[in-house]
Parts: C-alpha cells; structure tokens; sequence
C-alpha cells in the first residue's frame, strides 16, 4: 500500500478526439447526474445530448457562443454541483482501482477538459483538487503559473509569525520585497496565454 503523505504521480490524460458518447460510456457517466433526491424539471433534449454537446465544446476549445445559451447555464449548474469534480476523482481513482468502467476511464481526456472549464465557475477549489489528485490536464495552465492556495497559506503564517517576532523598529525594505514577491508567486500568474492551456 503506498504511503498517504507521497503525493500522486502526475501525468497528462492523452488526447482523445471528440466523438459521440457510446452507450456503455454513458451508462458509466449517467449514475454521477442523477444524485440521490435531486429535483427540478428534466433536461430538455435529454442529458446524454447535452452532456455530449459540452464535451464536444470543451475538447475543442470552442467558445460558449457557438452553442445555445442554455447549454452554457446547463454547464455552470453542473460545474456548480460538483459534477466536473466528481467525475475527476473518479477517473483520477481508475489507476488503483479496477472498480471504476473501462468507459468511464475512457472519458478521462473530456472529463479533464470539463473540469478545467469549470475552474471559472468553481474556483481556486477546482485548482486545488486538480493538483491533489495530480491530473495537470484538469488545470487552466502550467501548475507553476497557477494559485497554490497550500503555499499560500503556509506563507501567510509564516509572514504573521514573523511579523509578530519583529522589533519595534521597522523590517528592511528588502525583507518586505522579498514577502511581496512570494505572495505574488504563490497567487499565480494573472495572464495565462492560450498555447499553454494542455490540449
């Protein structure tokens, strides 16, 4: 059994070019949108329809406006409810455990690309599950580019622990440079550029 403090091997889901969801691949995916006591009107067109027409914008890169609008509030409902992100550790869980659908794992290119999309909707939480379960397609960039919010956090208690061991007497400028530029690094790039969003 492997340690739980050694961290998941990353790795890049290969590229899978879109195609229609076969049945068995939806037989897999169908249990994740139908959670215990969900409510509310069924999905017009049904939800195989819509959840094929996302992964065919996501896998491409298309923007939202090629579709209807009501696909792309149908996807924010869905990132909102966690879906993207349970799907995610579900194929991220594949490699270990053979319970998961062989279809299921199949989707892992799509599901990563949903998940990456749903960062906008979700979140630095989306980021941060991403890089635990080590699946750098799921992220909008380069990780190195990316918010840490762990590196973050043990940066601010380590600048208020020091912080509170200060003399009376004001920090060197570089001191407070050095801090800045840190917080600056651990809070990610403002600007990715396209070309290094994974495929």
């Amino acid at each position: 059994m492997p340690s739980p403090l050694r961290p998941r091997r990353s790795r890049y889901s290969p590229p899978r070019p879109w195609a229609p969801m076969t049945d068995a691949e939806w037989d897999a995916l169908a249990p994740f949108l139908r959670p215990a006591g969900s409510r509310g009107r069924p999905i017009e067109g049904g939800a195989r329809a819509r959840l094929d027409a996302v992964f065919r914008i996501v896998s491409g890169k298309l923007p939202w406006g090629a579709e209807a609008d009501t696909l792309s509030r149908q996807f924010r409902r869905w990132a909102a409810s966690g879906l993207f992100a349970r799907l995610l550790k579900t194929v991220a869980r594949s490699r270990r455990a053979r319970s998961v659908p062989e279809a299921l794992r199949g989707l892992e290119h799509w599901i990563c690309a949903a998940h990456r999309r749903s960062v906008r909707v979700c979140g630095v939480g989306a980021i941060a599950l991403a890089r635990r379960l080590g699946m750098l397609s799921a992220l909008p960039g380069p990780p190195w580019m990316l918010p840490d919010p762990v590196l973050s956090e043990r940066l601010g208690r380590i600048m208020r622990d020091w912080a509170q061991t200060l003399p009376r007497q004001r920090p060197a400028p570089l001191d407070l440079a050095l801090a800045r530029r840190l917080l600056r690094t651990f809070g990610g790039a403002r600007r990715i550029h396209p070309g290094l969003v994974p495929a």
